[in-house]
């Protein structure tokens, strides 16, 4: 946990304070970034972009409104939708469908979240990225269209086939 005053000694350029931020968030946010990234150098490449960005923008973090970790969380998310604007990542065009599919409650309590972020790095990128915002970070499917600049059809359509093709994997994993 980082406290008001390593924050602004991080503020201030103190690289001691800095390397205790680093320290208290790199696992959390490696994971946050292998999730949107099956190849490990990106979601490396991610981690060091967001950190730069944090201690950049550090200044601009107001504690009114709410703790540092949701901030820096938000900042590497923000990163992460970036790098992959930059790749061009086509989200596939597909008009209103709005089946669900609802995973068994049994199955996800015996899984792990390192074999979890696996199955979700192992999604078409398209699928790999809505599902991390609408079901990891919270998102809702109108968040998602304008952070990714489609319709929310698609963020639907892209949600249900991130999960059809976690149920058949997860249903392949427990036979």
């Amino acid at each position: 946990m980082m406290d008001n005053q390593k924050i602004r000694l991080c503020i201030e350029g103190n690289r001691i304070a800095q390397k205790e931020l680093y320290e208290a968030y790199k696992v959390n946010l490696y994971v946050l970034c292998q999730r949107y990234f099956s190849d490990l150098e990106d979601a490396k490449d991610a981690l060091q972009e967001g950190f730069v960005k944090v201690y950049r923008d550090l200044h601009q973090y107001d504690e009114a409104k709410g703790h540092v970790s949701s901030w820096i969380k938000k900042v590497f998310v923000n990163t992460c939708l970036e790098k992959l604007r930059k790749k061009k990542i086509d989200f596939q065009k597909i008009e209103d469908y709005d089946h669900e599919v609802v995973f068994e409650s049994g199955i996800l309590s015996d899984l792990n979240l390192k074999d979890l972020t696996k199955m979700i790095q192992k999604l078409p990128t398209g699928y790999r990225t809505v599902f991390n915002l609408y079901v990891i970070e919270g998102y809702n499917h109108l968040e998602i269209a304008d952070q990714l600049g489609i319709s929310e059809s698609t963020s639907k359509t892209q949600l249900m086939k991130a999960k059809n093709m976690l149920r058949i994997k997860l249903e392949d994993v427990f036979k």
